[in-house]
Protein backbone atom coordinates (compact mmCIF):
# COMPACT_ATOMS: atom_id res chain seq x y z
CA UNK A 1 0.00 0.00 0.00
CA UNK A 2 1.00 3.85 -0.61
CA UNK A 3 0.98 6.18 2.35
CA UNK A 4 -1.56 8.54 1.42
CA UNK A 5 -0.50 12.04 3.32
CA UNK A 6 -3.06 15.36 3.38
CA UNK A 7 -4.15 18.23 4.81
CA UNK A 8 -7.44 20.21 4.47
CA UNK A 9 -8.02 23.68 4.26
CA UNK A 10 -12.02 24.87 4.99
CA UNK A 11 -14.30 27.32 4.09
CA UNK A 12 -11.83 28.64 1.05
CA UNK A 13 -11.97 31.41 -1.43
CA UNK A 14 -11.69 29.26 -4.74
CA UNK A 15 -11.46 32.92 -6.77
CA UNK A 16 -8.38 34.52 -4.98
CA UNK A 17 -6.90 30.85 -4.81
CA UNK A 18 -7.56 30.03 -8.45
CA UNK A 19 -5.58 33.19 -8.88
CA UNK A 20 -2.70 32.53 -6.95
CA UNK A 21 -2.40 28.93 -8.55
CA UNK A 22 -1.98 30.72 -11.84
CA UNK A 23 0.42 33.29 -11.01
CA UNK A 24 2.70 30.44 -8.86
CA UNK A 25 2.99 28.46 -12.33
CA UNK A 26 0.84 25.60 -10.82
CA UNK A 27 -0.58 22.89 -14.00
CA UNK A 28 -4.29 22.88 -14.09
CA UNK A 29 -5.33 19.06 -14.34
CA UNK A 30 -8.95 19.66 -15.07
CA UNK A 31 -12.23 19.03 -13.30
CA UNK A 32 -15.03 16.03 -12.71
CA UNK A 33 -18.12 15.63 -10.49
CA UNK A 34 -17.53 12.83 -8.26
CA UNK A 35 -20.52 10.29 -6.46
CA UNK A 36 -19.29 8.25 -4.20
CA UNK A 37 -20.44 5.28 -1.99
CA UNK A 38 -18.64 4.18 1.59
CA UNK A 39 -18.90 0.65 2.21
CA UNK A 40 -19.37 -1.45 5.23
CA UNK A 41 -20.74 -4.54 7.28
CA UNK A 42 -23.77 -4.02 8.95
CA UNK A 43 -21.88 -4.01 12.61
CA UNK A 44 -20.01 -0.89 10.99
CA UNK A 45 -16.35 -2.97 11.46
CA UNK A 46 -14.98 -0.46 9.16
CA UNK A 47 -16.22 2.33 10.84
CA UNK A 48 -14.95 1.20 13.69
CA UNK A 49 -11.36 0.30 12.99
CA UNK A 50 -10.63 3.69 11.40
CA UNK A 51 -11.11 2.02 7.75
CA UNK A 52 -12.47 3.25 4.35
CA UNK A 53 -14.12 0.84 1.28
CA UNK A 54 -15.37 3.46 -1.00
CA UNK A 55 -16.71 2.77 -4.63
CA UNK A 56 -16.06 6.12 -6.38
CA UNK A 57 -17.44 7.37 -10.31
CA UNK A 58 -15.38 10.10 -11.42
CA UNK A 59 -17.74 12.50 -14.31
CA UNK A 60 -16.08 14.32 -16.73
CA UNK A 61 -17.63 15.89 -19.69
CA UNK A 62 -15.85 13.02 -22.17
CA UNK A 63 -17.20 9.78 -19.87
CA UNK A 64 -16.62 8.59 -16.48
CA UNK A 65 -14.39 6.28 -14.47
CA UNK A 66 -14.87 4.11 -11.41
CA UNK A 67 -12.33 3.89 -8.43
CA UNK A 68 -12.72 1.56 -5.80
CA UNK A 69 -10.04 2.38 -2.62
CA UNK A 70 -9.53 0.71 0.34
CA UNK A 71 -7.76 3.54 3.28
CA UNK A 72 -6.57 2.05 6.73
CA UNK A 73 -4.74 3.32 9.54
CA UNK A 74 -0.80 3.25 9.04
CA UNK A 75 1.51 1.58 11.17
CA UNK A 76 3.85 2.92 13.19
CA UNK A 77 4.17 6.55 14.14
CA UNK A 78 2.92 9.30 11.86
CA UNK A 79 3.29 13.34 12.52
CA UNK A 80 -0.41 14.51 13.96
CA UNK A 81 -0.87 17.98 11.63
CA UNK A 82 -1.64 16.29 8.40
CA UNK A 83 -3.80 13.04 7.62
CA UNK A 84 -1.57 9.98 6.97
CA UNK A 85 -3.57 6.88 5.53
CA UNK A 86 -2.12 3.69 3.64
CA UNK A 87 -4.10 3.73 0.41
CA UNK A 88 -4.94 1.14 -2.21
CA UNK A 89 -7.00 1.75 -5.23
CA UNK A 90 -7.88 0.49 -8.72
CA UNK A 91 -9.72 1.36 -11.52
CA UNK A 92 -12.72 -0.58 -12.09
CA UNK A 93 -14.17 -1.49 -15.47
CA UNK A 94 -17.87 -1.60 -14.15
CA UNK A 95 -19.47 0.56 -11.06
CA UNK A 96 -22.84 -1.09 -11.04
CA UNK A 97 -20.83 -4.23 -11.47
CA UNK A 98 -18.94 -3.66 -8.42
CA UNK A 99 -20.97 -2.67 -6.33
CA UNK A 100 -23.14 -5.77 -6.81
CA UNK A 101 -20.01 -7.18 -6.22
CA UNK A 102 -19.44 -5.42 -2.44
CA UNK A 103 -22.83 -5.86 -2.20
CA UNK A 104 -22.86 -9.55 -2.67
CA UNK A 105 -19.90 -10.02 -0.48
CA UNK A 106 -21.99 -8.65 2.49
CA UNK A 107 -21.25 -4.79 2.69
CA UNK A 108 -23.80 -2.42 2.25
CA UNK A 109 -23.88 1.39 1.32
CA UNK A 110 -23.06 3.31 4.72
CA UNK A 111 -23.68 6.68 3.44
CA UNK A 112 -23.07 8.83 -0.02
CA UNK A 113 -21.62 11.63 -0.83
CA UNK A 114 -20.73 14.34 -3.91
CA UNK A 115 -18.11 16.69 -4.66
CA UNK A 116 -16.88 18.74 -7.94
CA UNK A 117 -13.13 18.57 -7.28
CA UNK A 118 -10.89 20.84 -9.93
CA UNK A 119 -6.85 19.29 -10.01
CA UNK A 120 -3.69 21.71 -10.22
CA UNK A 121 -0.21 20.50 -9.22
CA UNK A 122 2.36 22.68 -8.29
CA UNK A 123 6.21 21.77 -6.09
CA UNK A 124 5.47 18.22 -6.46
CA UNK A 125 1.96 18.73 -4.15
CA UNK A 126 -1.40 17.57 -5.86
CA UNK A 127 -4.26 20.76 -5.03
CA UNK A 128 -7.82 19.77 -5.06
CA UNK A 129 -10.27 22.32 -4.89
CA UNK A 130 -13.60 20.86 -3.46
CA UNK A 131 -17.33 22.09 -4.53
CA UNK A 132 -18.68 20.15 -1.26
CA UNK A 133 -22.16 20.78 -0.31
CA UNK A 134 -21.12 22.55 2.99
CA UNK A 135 -18.95 24.61 1.33
CA UNK A 136 -15.39 25.49 -0.38
CA UNK A 137 -12.10 23.12 0.63
CA UNK A 138 -8.74 22.76 -0.55
CA UNK A 139 -6.95 19.55 0.05
CA UNK A 140 -3.32 19.42 -0.20
CA UNK A 141 -1.69 15.48 -1.15
CA UNK A 142 2.19 14.84 -1.24
CA UNK A 143 4.96 14.84 1.54
CA UNK A 144 4.40 16.55 4.40
CA UNK A 145 6.97 19.36 4.74
CA UNK A 146 5.89 20.10 0.52
CA UNK A 147 2.43 20.59 1.58
CA UNK A 148 3.17 23.19 4.50
CA UNK A 149 5.30 24.75 2.54
CA UNK A 150 2.85 24.68 -0.55
CA UNK A 151 0.02 25.97 1.83
CA UNK A 152 2.35 28.93 2.90
CA UNK A 153 2.82 29.75 -0.69
CA UNK A 154 -0.74 29.75 -2.02
CA UNK A 155 -1.55 31.69 1.67
CA UNK A 156 -3.69 28.75 3.55
CA UNK A 157 -3.61 29.69 6.94
CA UNK A 158 -2.84 26.58 9.32
CA UNK A 159 -6.00 27.88 11.73
CA UNK A 160 -8.05 27.29 9.12
CA UNK A 161 -6.73 23.26 8.10
CA UNK A 162 -8.09 19.82 9.18
CA UNK A 163 -6.99 16.69 9.69
CA UNK A 164 -10.42 14.86 9.18
CA UNK A 165 -12.42 13.01 7.06
CA UNK A 166 -14.73 14.66 4.47
CA UNK A 167 -17.11 12.79 7.00
CA UNK A 168 -15.46 14.29 10.18
CA UNK A 169 -16.28 17.88 8.76
CA UNK A 170 -20.00 16.99 7.04
CA UNK A 171 -20.70 15.95 10.75
CA UNK A 172 -19.04 19.41 12.38
CA UNK A 173 -20.27 21.45 9.88
CA UNK A 174 -24.12 20.22 11.02
CA UNK A 175 -23.60 20.45 14.47
CA UNK A 176 -22.20 23.97 14.01
CA UNK A 177 -25.36 25.00 11.72
CA UNK A 178 -27.94 23.27 14.27
CA UNK A 179 -29.06 20.69 11.52
CA UNK A 180 -29.58 16.86 12.82
CA UNK A 181 -27.35 14.10 12.52
CA UNK A 182 -26.80 12.50 8.77
CA UNK A 183 -23.75 10.83 7.25
CA UNK A 184 -24.60 11.45 3.70
CA UNK A 185 -23.54 14.92 1.74
CA UNK A 186 -25.31 15.40 -1.34
CA UNK A 187 -26.22 18.36 -3.75
CA UNK A 188 -29.97 19.20 -4.53
CA UNK A 189 -30.96 17.86 -8.07
CA UNK A 190 -30.41 21.40 -9.03
CA UNK A 191 -27.26 22.35 -7.91
CA UNK A 192 -25.87 18.84 -9.37
CA UNK A 193 -27.83 20.38 -12.41
CA UNK A 194 -25.19 23.19 -12.54
CA UNK A 195 -22.37 21.56 -11.64
CA UNK A 196 -22.50 19.20 -14.63
CA UNK A 197 -23.20 22.16 -16.79
CA UNK A 198 -20.07 23.76 -15.18
CA UNK A 199 -17.43 20.54 -16.65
Amino acid sequence: MALEIELKFLDVDFESLGLRLVALGAVYRGRHVERNLVFDTPERTFKNSDMLLRLRTKIRRDGETAVLTLKRPPKGPVPDDVKVYDELETVVQDFDGMRGILEGLGYDAAFRYEKMREEWTLDGVEICLDTMPFGNVAELEGEREAIIACAEKLGLSMETSSTGTYHDVNRDWRVAQGLPHDDNFCFSSSRLHELFEGL
